[in-house]
């Protein structure tokens, strides 16, 4: 371990904590793989909600994990190398972590998990085979039987069934988003805010185009069709939502353009989500756009 004159600032949340508890539990290293497996199988098993995961190129993969890891690195509780991550200071003292049961429970669940390398990558894709979907690896550990599994951990779909889906992401984690439209078998993602910003992990447009692409799934931004920021303001009730999506409603046919653009995509592609921040579709508009979808055209519209 490094010792420093200054400290670095304290992990501000407790998952960011979790990750040093293992780090310091696999003796201050470990790979890059192996800790996303290990903490997925944590999660899983102890029913942690720190982080979620999504099937990435090599399995179960968490964003938000990675993004707390490098702020770590650059708060210098840890070193980023090529293929691991290792602990530079020693957490045994900070007050945090004293007594802390969590990094008790660490350190019991590790020494009941001895499994690493492509060991643990096979266990993880035999108990959990929807996280193998997009693996690079999974041909070369898994026999047909487990592939088959793989194979069967996504709906079959009628290549010619036209769906539009709409989710909002008020109030869960980036993966578990992500995850929904994947099990969905969702192909493209239409954002329909008007400004394509959010302050929760992995909702600004910059993120999602440059993630949903390595999943399969095409990013489109309609802000033709979102609602202008000066009209959701002072949102305090139903009535409220009521009035402005009434108004949305009148005036939505006169966004044609948009509206044509989006036909063409959802007629190309099939599997289409509308996507804005609420998490009850009738608090907001994209149920404007999903209802005057299945009316006029009769699309068939599932809420996620």
């Amino acid at each position: 371990m490094i010792t420093r004159s200054v400290k670095p600032k304290a992990p501000t949340y407790k998952r960011q904590r979790l990750l040093l508890f293992f780090l310091e539990a696999l003796d201050g290293a470990v790979s890059k793989m192996d800790l996303q497996k290990l903490l997925f199988l944590y999660h899983a098993e102890k029913e942690a909600e720190h982080y979620a995961f999504v099937p990435f190129r090599y399995g179960c993969y968490s964003f938000l994990a990675a993004d707390d890891l490098d702020l770590m690195d650059k708060r210098g509780w840890i070193s980023v190398g090529e293929k691991e991550f290792s602990l530079v200071e020693d957490i045994s003292r900070e007050s945090w972590a004293r007594q802390n049961e969590e990094r008790r429970a660490v350190k019991r669940w590790l020494y009941r998990h001895p499994e690493r390398g492509e060991d643990l990558v096979h266990t993880t894709y035999r108990r959990f085979p929807f996280y193998a979907i997009h693996s690079e690896m999974k041909e070369r550990l898994l026999s047909q039987e487990e592939l088959n599994a793989v194979a069967a951990s996504l709906p079959e779909v009628k290549p010619e069934e036209v769906i539009v889906f709409t989710i909002g992401y008020e109030g869960i984690h980036f993966e578990e988003y992500l995850n929904k439209l994947i099990r969905n078998r969702v192909s493209v993602l239409c954002d329909v805010r008007r400004n394509p910003l959010s302050r929760k992990f992995g909702f600004s447009s910059r993120m999602l185009s440059k993630v949903l692409p390595k999943l399969g799934i095409e990013y489109v931004h309609f802000p033709e069709l979102g609602i202008e920021s000066d009209k959701r303001q002072e949102l305090n009730s139903m009535a409220d939502y009521e009035r402005l999506f009434a108004g949305y409603r009148e005036e939505l046919p006169t966004r044609r353009e948009g509206l044509e653009r989006l036909q063409e995509v959802i007629e190309q592609n099939k599997r289409v989500a509308l996507t804005c921040f609420e998490a009850e579709p009738h608090c907001c508009h994209r149920h404007c756009i999903s209802d005057l979808l299945e009316a006029d055209i009769g699309y068939k519209v599932t809420h996620l």
